[in-house]
């Protein structure tokens, strides 16, 4: 039957229409400021509520990282048209998976968003909508959808400190449904930890598992246990899993979760489980290099990344893409559209002062709201029967007369966008 070989995968850089493929400036953190005094005086505290010096922020709000997770919704679109029950719950499988690989040395801290905040994407026959529906405790509510399915769910995340690393819980719970059977898949994004936070070189891995339980005849689930295969750029990429009959195994899942998921019969990875693991960790440094095993299928492969992928908060070109105010695009979005927060087109800028000033000035108004006890209804979700935030519609009709003007308008935006994009790819 042959043994695992080297796979060198081709990966597409995938662009937007006119979007830029590198950020404004280059950003570097201040080297005279710990992280580690920054975080002392919060020991005890929930990390997700205390308020962070701008410099620790990436300039994305955590509603624009969350629509990262539409980045791969052709696999939707493949399992959608998949007749056979096993191909279907494969693709849907690679992309939940491919929604956590836009984490890859993802060390800055999301902007949080503001109470009633939105973010919309429309990209690829997807409508993405977030909004912030809750502050204390923050609780954003997320809602996607095609002419073949819908995604819908919430994302809660807690932060908590051990020892010299960061516990990252998203509590993201996230439900696909498509529209032609029905048929249901449901899944939670997995844990994860940030390592020598106090000192070193700091990195991050996963640390639980994550299933994806379907209304059909199967369930995946996947493993990110930390076994040892390190790479030094980036933490423990490697990652396997298994599509399950009930209890029994039916077929093996494996790859490396920032670039590939490939599938296999569950005894023949059994069979070549020991030769490759041992040659995923000799290749795990090698550029878009990793074993396959005979017989396999190939699921997916990660988009082509920047060639300053390390020079600008390790955004991918999809991820550059969300903070653009494309022409036109101010008449028509919400007022509370995080591309409206001029503390991030500041920080994007290298104009650290700047969005200091910003974000104090945002954070002011929404304790002054609160106080009053105004514009604290959301507009687009609310609780359903259940108890569970669900999109109530209309966003899309573009009234938003009764939105609150949570940022004040950005001049010349469109103009400022179309200068500033860059046409050459990365």
């Amino acid at each position: 039957m042959g043994s695992p070989k080297i796979q060198n995968f081709k990966r597409q850089t995938v662009l937007h229409k006119g979007q830029r493929t590198r950020l404004p400036a280059t950003y570097i953190a201040p080297e005279d400021v710990s992280i580690w005094d920054i975080i002392r005086p919060n020991l005890g505290k929930d990390f997700s509520r205390f308020t962070v010096p701008v410099f620790m922020n990436e300039p994305l709000s955590f509603l624009q990282r969350l629509s990262e997770n539409v980045q791969y919704n052709y696999l939707l679109e493949k399992a959608a048209k998949c007749s056979d029950d096993m191909e279907r719950i494969e693709y849907v499988a690679a992309f939940a998976l491919a929604t956590v690989s836009a984490n890859h040395k993802r060390l800055s801290k999301p902007f949080n968003p503001l109470l009633l905040e939105t973010f919309e994407l429309e990209r690829n026959g997807v409508r993405f909508l977030a909004e912030q529906v809750s502050h204390h405790p923050p609780i954003s509510a997320v809602y996607a959808e095609s002419d073949e399915f819908t995604v819908e769910g919430t994302v809660e995340p807690t932060l908590g400190f051990w020892m010299t690393k960061l516990l990252a819980n998203p509590h993201a719970h996230l439900k696909l449904t498509f529209k032609k059977t029905g048929e249901t898949y449901s899944w939670s994004a997995p844990k994860c930890a940030i390592y020598n936070v106090i000192m070193g070189k700091m990195y991050m891995n996963f640390t639980s598992h994550m299933k994806i339980e379907s209304s059909g005849t199967y369930d995946a689930v996947f493993s990110f246990d930390n076994k040892g295969y390190y790479n030094h750029k980036g933490g423990d990429v490697h990652v396997e899993g298994h599509i399950f009959e009930g209890k029994n195994k039916i077929k093996a899942l494996y790859g490396n979760w920032t670039l590939f998921l490939a599938s296999c019969d569950n005894e023949d990875f059994k069979h070549h489980r020991k030769e490759y693991l041992r040659m995923f960790n000799e290749t795990v440094s090698e550029k878009d290099q990793g074993p396959v095993v005979p017989g396999s299928k190939i699921l997916w492969v990660s988009n082509q990344i920047p060639k300053l992928f390390d020079d600008q908060f390790h955004f991918t070109n999809f991820t550059l893409s969300l903070n653009e105010m494309y022409p036109g695009m101010s008449d028509t979005v919400a007022p509370t559209d995080s591309r409206r927060r001029k503390d991030m087109k500041a920080l994007e800028d290298g104009k650290n002062d700047e969005a200091e000033e910003f974000k104090h000035k945002y954070e002011e108004e929404q304790r002054e709201r609160r106080t009053t006890k105004t514009g604290d209804v959301p507009m687009w979700f609310a609780k359903n029967d259940e108890g569970h935030w669900a999109y109530k519609g209309g966003y899309w009709d573009r009234d938003y007369s009764n939105c609150l003007e949570l940022f004040e308008s950005l001049e010349n935006s469109s103009t400022n966008s179309s200068n500033s994009s860059i046409s050459s790819v990365d």
